[in-house]
């Protein structure tokens, strides 16, 4: 797949993982599904559908998944056809290539294509993945022959294995981050000027926080990578969503001394209780106490961040009342790790 490197080792450590517990990347498929497949061995696209020896001169370094999914701009399903047929020999990495976006284009008619469900059930066939899966899929694909869906046909709709939640999570997520992006580069034009360089210390800690709270997930199971993923755009989002809401001036601009103090000590007893349980033998999870003290002052520096950035940003606001709000939202993790 071609996602920002984090989103990569993710993958890859669930891959490793799935590997040495003992489950296979790829599966063979079920009776049923292995008949129709076998039924459609021989369907291949159109020539008209493959791209001209001049097109292929023009798809060097190209992205099948980019572009159907609109990840770098619109989406150009039209160019995404002609690039995956380049990625179809299987020297293409990730899932999100050849055969699957010609599987989706094909079950939707997209790209200049007409819709062929049985060729999209044949490139369907060729995706490797667990036995549930492509017996989903396979059949899936064939049902849409008779019945309609408001949406499009798209591979995760039919994922039943963590190692593939983890792929789609992935995928979901630099969609996500498209939109994530122009929404805080509208939130970053409203900022004054003379708050730009706390704003861009801000973005820094609070990637810096994700990335250590990712650590604060357990990660067993060959879901590991769709639940670090989600809990990371979690406070992604979570970040966003404060900023808005401190320029909407939905913060408190205030707390009293009496509040800031309730909420530190909480947030304190909430630390130690979490990393007692970390270090018992109750812990069952693969988070350890050094990957919460790690999050934890990665959190302090974020919070600081926040606390220099919001009086310049929202100049009635006290740094305290950032703090105090950070502090209970940080708090509630700790517990929530806790149990």
């Amino acid at each position: 797949m071609r996602h920002s490197s984090p989103l990569l080792l993710v993958i890859a450590i669930a891959i490793a993982g799935a590997l040495a517990s003992g489950g296979a990347a790829t599966a063979a498929p079920t009776d049923k599904s292995a008949a129709i497949c076998k039924a459609l061995e021989d369907r291949e696209a159109p020539a008209a559908d493959r791209p001209t020896p001049a097109q292929i001169r023009s798809l060097k370094d190209c992205d099948s998944e980019a572009l159907y999914y609109g990840e770098k701009g619109p989406p150009d399903f039209t160019r995404a056809r002609l690039c995956a047929f380049q990625d179809d020999d299987g020297s293409a990495a990730g899932v999100f290539s050849g055969p699957t976006i010609l599987m989706q284009l094909y079950a939707n008619g997209l790209g200049g294509v007409k819709r062929d469900l049985d060729l999209a059930t044949a490139y369907a066939c060729a995706i490797d993945g667990a036995p549930a899966e492509i017996e989903y899929r396979v059949q899936h694909l064939q049902a849409l022959k008779t019945k309609t869906e408001p949406k499009r046909f798209d591979y995760c709709d039919d994922i039943t294995s963590g190692l593939a939640g983890g792929f789609c999570a992935a995928r979901d997520a630099t969609i996500a981050n498209k939109a994530r992006s122009a929404q805080t580069a509208a939130l970053e034009a409203r900022i004054p000027a003379a708050a730009k360089p706390a704003w861009a210390a801000l973005r820094k800690a609070s990637a810096g926080f994700v990335d250590a709270h990712g650590g604060e997930v357990d990660e067993s199971g060959t879901a590991r990578a769709q639940m670090v993923i989600d809990e990371e755009e979690a406070t992604r989002n979570a970040f966003t969503a404060q900023v808005a809401g401190l320029l909407d001036r939905r913060w408190p601009v205030s707390v009293t001394a009496a509040d800031f103090d309730a909420a530190d000590q909480a947030l304190n007893a909430a630390y130690e209780k979490a990393m007692a349980h970390l270090a018992s033998k109750d812990n069952v999870t693969t988070v350890k106490p050094d990957d919460s003290r790690r999050a934890q002052r990665a959190w302090i520096v974020y919070r600081d961040a926040f606390m220099a950035f919001a009086p310049l940003a929202v100049p009635d606001t006290a740094a305290k009342a950032v703090a105090a709000r950070l502090t209970q939202e940080r708090t509630k993790a700790l517990a929530d790790l806790a149990e």
